[in-house]
């Protein structure tokens, strides 16, 4: 700490920033020179030890540090808060953070119990915002300003945060002319479609947790023709409107509904490519267009009849995946497991030219040797030429002699690729 003591301020400033501001208060322990420094760090960030943290614990260290900070900008405010915390101290926090310049702003609270938290007005028109993370139950009214600017914001993640109309929400979003980055996860609201209009957004995560919502006119509406990735997760709607997206380099669909129609022709630019897709989704007919960048594929096990159609249109693709995820988080689950899946796979004739010139890895997760499954392993032996890896990995649950049996199956198949090794776990 002497080594520090002699480094001029604005050094040690930046020094503290990076420490926990807990750690950053007590520094004025350590001598008379130290005693004032914190009150000059630009960054509070304050983590509850507990969900069920006295709330007046929290308010008082929060307090406190604003009223004695005095640097003029405080650039970030991170506070993680229990779930006793209540919904006017922290919408006083983000006023008096925006009050001092707050660059980047960060609020999550353990399942919030005190009422819904009303956004201030000054935030809509904060021109220092350039990061804003909203994890609590925020319910945005009708009555925000006539005019939202916020004009320096890049980074905007809402979860389950609601709004009273779907106006609310495009104005709100066309009040951010520079936003790069954007994640919402829905929950339940009276929202039917989640329309997303942003011509600057090169990164979207739009996640929909409810079960089931009625109507033809549910779904995503997607408007960002500068995406660069891309992921969607729903269990109750699919596309009703997507731009073509010619920089795409990866995009992760969960879907359940939709028209394989409205989206497909969409994704041609990709390189990587994550599916998890209803099979009655499958339209041969649809305009698939050629995805000539494809490199990864990897597709859920319920959608091993979008693979045979993929493959046919993606010439230089390298690794292909196969897992279905059975796990009780909602954004790994697969969108057919609570369902009995029978995919059945008819192999693509002609063989694809990414088997014979530049397919090298499969891999295969949770494979439980069904007759599906054996198919396609044993298509994929005996067509790709230039095959090296084939990876194998069971079910956990699978026994020592279903997975020997499983081994003999497979080792046994003809492979084409003198390169081929297969790997069984």
């Amino acid at each position: 700490m002497d080594r520090i003591s002699f480094l001029p301020d604005d050094v040690v400033f930046k020094i503290l920033s990076f420490v926990p501001t807990k750690v950053v208060v007590s520094t004025n322990l350590l001598s008379k020179r130290w005693r004032h420094l914190w009150k000059h760090v630009p960054k509070l960030e304050y983590l509850d030890p507990s969900p069920d943290t006295e709330y007046w614990r929290t308010s008082r260290f929060v307090d406190r540090f604003l009223l004695l900070h005095k640097a003029l900008v405080l650039e970030t405010l991170h506070l993680t808060l229990s779930r006793n915390c209540l919904s006017i101290d922290i919408e006083t926090w983000i006023s008096v953070a925006i009050s001092r310049g707050v660059r980047n702003l960060q609020i999550f609270q353990h399942r919030p119990g005190s009422g819904p938290i009303r956004l201030p007005w000054s935030l809509y028109t904060c021109e220092t915002l350039v990061a804003l993370d909203l994890q609590p139950e925020v319910i945005i009214v009708g009555d925000v300003p006539f005019k939202i600017c916020l004009g320096s914001l890049k980074v905007l993640v809402f979860t389950f945060v609601k709004f009273s109309s779907v106006e609310i929400l495009h104005k709100l979003l066309s009040g951010c002319p520079v936003l790069e980055k954007l994640t919402m996860v829905r929950g339940d609201d009276n929202m039917k479609s989640f329309t997303i209009t942003v011509p600057s957004l090169k990164r979207l995560v739009a996640i929909d947790c409810r079960s089931q919502v009625p109507g033809d006119d549910v779904g995503f509406v997607i408007k960002a023709p500068s995406l660069k990735f891309l992921f969607i997760l729903s269990r109750c709607c699919g596309f009703r409107s997507l731009v073509d997206m010619p920089d795409l380099v990866k995009a992760y669909i969960k879907l359940r509904h939709g028209d394989s129609k409205k989206f497909m022709g969409c994704l041609t630019s990709t390189k990587s490519l994550y599916f998890c897709l209803q099979p009655q989704l499958l339209d041969s007919s649809c305009p698939i267009g050629v995805f000539s960048q494809l490199v990864s594929l990897h597709l859920c096990t319920c959608s091993l009849n979008w693979c045979r159609l993929i493959l046919r249109h993606a010439p230089k693709l390298r690794v292909l995946r196969f897992e279905q995820k059975e796990v009780n988080s909602p954004t790994q689950r697969c969108c057919s497991c609570s369902i009995d899946v029978q995919t059945q796979w008819e192999q693509p004739s002609p063989v694809p030219q990414c088997l014979i010139s530049t397919l090298e890895t499969v891999e295969w997760i949770n494979y439980k040797g069904t007759q599906v499954e054996k198919k396609v392993v044993m298509y994929l032996l005996e067509n790709s030429r230039q095959l090296k890896t084939m990876d194998i990995r069971s079910l956990k649950s699978t026994s020592d002699n279903e997975k020997l049996k499983m081994l003999q199956e497979l080792s046994s198949t003809h492979r084409i690729s003198t390169k081929c090794g297969l790997s069984f776990t």
